[in-house]
């Protein structure tokens, strides 16, 4: 087989310039996370070193301005505020930070005792909720926070899920915060009421990512096998439709439009997908037409202006491609509503609204009717068995052995509503010899 080659950094600097890119970051240890500001040309990574790092970009060149080291493990999560003030980091040793204008903040030492995975920003750029490797989701006030009170500073706290937490994101039109958990679960927190709202069934894969689109209404979460699961809003018990096409896991996934989105996967591709109708609609990135390895995509940013797509994999390469004939594409059209009407009509599941005592009982309540059924039905068998054989019975004129063939016939008669022939086993026409062996004596 004939290798690929490989083009030169320079010269794929070069080529990139003539595309109107921004020219790739090449950093020398591995990237677990990377964001556009929200506002202006300004890219954040976060390595497995613990370093955070901001660069500002435009069509001729990528700079870096900040290189800080206050992380004593990997950062795995950096999240702008919606303003681009304010860069919250997430740790695996269990800190939070607060980056502002390329200057450390602040620092919550021991906010997790467990790795950090998963920030979502809430609100008025110092609410935040923090995901972590064992489930436990917390929401934090950092205006406390600032005051050194930690304890004060967590406002609340939710251990539903018993898997890591792989993302977040806020519904701001329901003031609910969503997440998927590598436990196959998809839940749902009212953070008004401060309880869990809703819990998905088990899709018994990793949810991997999620995103709310069409303004509001769909929630979709990606998972390990492939598939992009769409729940409608209040309907979370079980997904209403999925999209399929993706070979492998996908590990990100992010809007670029109410109606399109933006995956990464383990094959290596970047694709932009349509929501509703689902279909993929282009391959934005294929690592086989210029690199002899492939590495799985394990996050994907866009720019504010929905210019440049970033992505990094286990090359410790940030590569910076345009996608703004995304923005000129033409939509299919799509009965939107009769689709809606179609699914508050014949939904698949109902919304799930329990809290985890309430999951514990019911589960107790599931074993005991299935150890019920069991036994229902190993006693059926049992009796299944005595009243087959390929052998005929005797009849007999004592009393007790015809009350013991009543018996038997009352026990045929409701294991056989149809009244079809039974024949009795051997072990049956051999017990009633016994007792009328004992009987004659």
């Amino acid at each position: 087989m004939e290798s690929r080659s490989i083009i030169p950094a320079k010269e794929a600097k070069y080529n990139q310039q003539l595309k109107h890119e921004p020219p790739d970051v090449y950093l020398e240890d591995h990237i677990m996370d990377i964001q556009f500001s929200p506002v202006a040309n300004v890219l954040a990574a976060s390595q497995v070193t613990g370093n955070v790092r901001i660069f500002t970009y435009n069509e001729k060149k990528t700079k870096e301005h900040v290189n800080l080291s206050y992380h004593s493990e990997s950062c795995r999560q950096v999240k702008f505020s919606p303003d681009g003030n304010i860069l919250y980091t997430g740790s695996s040793d269990g800190s939070i930070g607060v980056v502002s204008n390329g200057v450390l903040e602040g620092q919550l030492l021991n906010a997790h005792s467990s790795p950090i995975n998963s920030i979502a920003h809430i609100e008025n750029g110092y609410i935040v909720a923090t995901g972590d490797d064992d489930g436990l989701i917390k929401i934090w006030d950092l205006r406390v926070a600032g005051q050194n009170n930690l304890k004060q500073a967590c406002v609340m706290k939710f251990q539903e899920h018993e898997g890591t937490i792989s993302d977040m994101k806020f519904a701001q039109n329901h003031n609910m915060l969503v997440s998927a958990s590598g436990d196959g679960h998809l839940g749902v927190f009212d953070l008004k009421k401060g309880e869990l709202y809703a819990m998905s069934d088990n899709f018994e894969e990793d949810l991997t990512a999620l995103v709310i689109c069409k303004y509001g209404k769909k929630v979709l979460a990606s998972s390990s096998e492939g598939v992009v699961n769409i729940f409608s809003w209040d309907w979370f018990g079980d997904c209403n439709d999925r999209i399929v096409g993706h070979p492998n896991s996908i590990d990100t996934m992010i809007t670029y439009d109410e109606d399109t989105i933006i995956t990464g996967s383990e094959d290596g591709l970047i694709r932009a997908v349509s929501v509703l109708p689902n279909k993929i609609i282009a391959i934005l990135s294929d690592p086989t037409d210029q690199d002899e390895d492939v590495f799985h995509i394990q996050r994907v940013a866009l720019s504010h202006d929905k210019m440049f797509l970033a992505s990094c994999s286990l090359d410790d390469i940030i590569k910076i491609i345009d996608v703004s004939h995304l923005n000129n594409r033409l939509k299919e059209e799509f009965d939107f509503e009769g689709y809606e009407k179609d699914i508050q009509e014949n939904p698949r599941v109902k919304r799930k609204k329990r809290s985890k005592k309430n999951k514990a009982a019911g589960d107790e309540d599931m074993q005991d009717d299935e150890e019920k059924k069991d036994g229902d039905e190993s006693s059926d068998s049992e009796n299944w068995e005595d009243d087959s054989s390929d052998d005929d019975s005797d009849d007999s004129d004592d009393s007790d052995m015809s009350m013991e063939q009543d018996k038997h016939e009352k026990k045929d008669k409701k294991l056989n509503p149809k009244n079809n022939s039974i024949k009795k086993s051997q072990n049956m026409i051999d017990q009633e010899k016994r007792k009328q062996f004992f009987s004659d004596l």
